[in-house]
């Protein structure tokens, strides 16, 4: 009996990479922050440093538009105080 116990606990590599990706998205669910390495940081500063200057076109318009947004979020809120 105690060899069949201890054969349902061994796991296989991918078994235990699949249990830690489970224990983290749980984790994030519950909205606990999970921390990046520095090393993991600089590779993302450095993806989107890349993208960025590949798609310089999208930026802007990525950014126009998000001006235009909040341009008309202030003047509606605006126009809502001057009518109170």
């Amino acid at each position: 009996m105690g060899k069949i116990k201890d054969l349902a606990s061994v796991r296989t590599p991918a078994e235990k990479e699949r249990e830690q990706w489970a224990q983290e998205r749980r984790r994030t669910k519950r909205g606990e922050r999970v921390e990046m390495t520095e090393e993991a940081k600089e590779a993302r500063r450095a993806y989107y440093r890349e993208w960025n200057r590949k798609n310089r076109d999208k930026v802007k318009a990525t950014q126009a538009r998000y001006w235009e947004r909040k341009a008309k979020a202030t003047a509606q809120g605006q126009k809502t105080d001057e009518q109170a």
